[in-house]
């Protein structure tokens, strides 16, 4: 038995009434057997805490585990803020064996107003097979070489032309997914298995135990080979087979599909689909990728197998047509089979689409982290939207209030892999009347994601009979610290420490 001692233990206590304290934690076996008792006698590990908060280990609920760890150092490309840092940051991200890749690069955010140009590459990696992903991953930029090796047929959506009608090297809709398919298949198994070792060593300094990894661009018997890879690693790992095929989930095993099966696209790539144009191009208004009766038949065969589908929906278009479908095969009310369908990012929701989650049972997996990067007055949201659309964006408080299952993500690496940023982005919303109590943004990442992944009869919770998943931190957000002035100390799972602040992972 290990006894945790001098430290502040929270639970749910009910569920949706804030947390309880208590003072000790005893575990047997990777089990919560006891709160507040402090049995001692042979066989009982005294372990003192030294004053730190314990909470349930935390978790993310949309990540992809390859390009977070891929994307790393040299190849993260986030803080160039001019186009001549942009230049400068692509010239020295790595060559290895002809292909240069890299991905986060935000050029709405950038100082200068300019935009990413494609001719960099040419500039500082003519000859090589070279990508650079939008930080968004809704958009790519790549080089005359690449373009030549892609061999896109001329007729694929999102090939941008200059008014010569030749390609301009910037790649959105189904080519650009078609590239970055064929990038992720030149990475050699080993750089790939890498990558997904140092995204859950991050993950696992993060607090972040349970991760929801988007599985997209395999060949349909090729995924069986990458979840069993995934759940080889350390982290607690809820793949997300992101094909529109919930017969491949069910041979798989998997009681969820979906998650980034793309209604629309992204509003800084303007590819999210929405009822009004953009306001900065007012040409564009993205566009649906699925037909209601493709959608419908997705939906249908999900909820008669007993699988929860998840689409990713951004524009208000999306969530519109989410909904709508979801109502036709649901009748408006939960799924008599049980089932957690759910909604991707579903950013550009109206109230009218809540209540219609919420009657339904839908959950809605969203990232407070997208507000904290590009909401409020003057951000892109508001540049691309204007001020009365951003401003209803994300209401996260309305959701939770509803009682709608509400659940945390960053969609890594597209925003940082970082529970702690997500529940500060949740408490600090922009909007105030969409802002969450902190016990409520820490559900978000712990007893809702637990739900989410069909988890919470073993985790999400300290209660006698779960495993001890915890997160050791040095502050206290539930008393008054800001979450992302907290540091993750320890990281456990089921009783056994696998991070520890200054030594990194153990028995790695």
């Amino acid at each position: 038995m290990k006894l945790l001692v001098n430290a502040r233990v929270y639970s749910f206590e009910p569920p949706r009434s804030g947390m309880v304290a208590h003072t000790a934690l005893l575990i047997d076996g990777g089990r919560i057997v006891g709160l507040d008792t402090e049995p001692v006698g042979i066989g009982v590990e005294r372990i003192d805490c030294g004053g730190a908060t314990v909470l349930p280990a935390f978790a993310d609920c949309h990540v992809h585990l390859t390009d977070t760890g891929y994307f790393l150092g040299p190849r993260d490309l986030r803080d160039a803020r001019t186009q001549a840092g942009f230049a400068a940051a692509v010239a020295v991200v790595p060559n290895e064996d002809g292909i240069v890749f890299a991905g986060g690069y935000d050029d709405g955010r950038w100082d200068d107003g300019e935009r990413a140009d494609p001719r960099t590459l040419e500039r500082v990696h003519p000859g090589a097979r070279a990508m650079l992903v939008r930080v968004d991953a809704h958009s790519c930029i790549v080089n005359a070489a690449t373009l030549a090796w892609l061999d896109l047929p001329a007729a694929t959506a999102g090939i941008e032309r200059d008014a010569r009608h030749e390609p301009t090297g910037r790649l959105v809709l189904d080519a650009n997914w078609l590239a970055q398919q064929r990038f992720m298949e030149a990475l050699p198994q080993a750089a790939r298995r890498a990558a997904e070792r140092r995204a859950v060593a991050l993950a696992l300094a993060r607090g972040a135990l349970h991760l929801h990894a988007q599985l997209l661009g395999f060949p349909r018997d090729g995924y069986a080979a990458e979840v069993a890879a995934l759940r080889a690693l350390p982290a607690k790992i809820h793949p997300k087979i992101c094909e529109p095929d919930a017969a491949l989930a069910r041979d798989l095993g998997l009681p969820y599909v979906g998650g980034d099966v793309f209604l629309d696209g992204s509003i800084g790539s303007r590819t999210a689909a929405f009822a009004q144009p953009y306001c900065d191009a007012p040409t564009q208004r993205g566009e649906l990728r699925f037909a209601d009766d493709a959608l419908l038949a997705y939906f249908a065969q999900a909820e008669a197998l007993g699988i929860a589908a998840g689409v990713h929906a951004i524009g208000d278009a999306a969530v519109e047509q989410a909904v709508r479908v979801w109502e036709r095969v649901l009748g408006g009310k939960p799924s008599p089979r049980g089932t957690r369908h759910f909604i991707e990012h579903f950013e550009c929701a109206s109230a009218a689409h809540v209540e219609a989650c919420a009657q339904m049972g839908l959950a809605l997996s969203m990232q407070p982290q997208f507000d904290a990067c590009w909401g409020g007055e003057g951000g892109m949201y508001a540049v691309r939207l204007g001020g009365a659309r951003m401003r209803a964006m994300n209401p996260l408080a309305a959701i939770d209030a509803a009682g709608v299952l509400l659940c945390g993500g960053a969609d890594s690496p597209v925003c940082a892999l970082d529970p702690l940023a997500g529940m500060q982005a949740a408490h600090d919303h922009h909007q105030p009347d969409a802002r969450l109590a902190p016990a409520r943004a820490l559900a978000m990442y712990t007893l809702n994601a637990a739900r989410f992944g069909y988890a919470e009869g073993s985790t999400g919770n300290l209660a006698p009979g779960l495993a001890a998943d915890l997160v050791f931190l040095d502050g206290d957000p539930l008393t008054g610290d800001r979450f992302d002035a907290c540091r993750v100390r320890e990281t456990w799972r089921e009783g056994e420490c696998l991070y520890r602040r200054g030594e990194g992972l153990l028995n790695s």
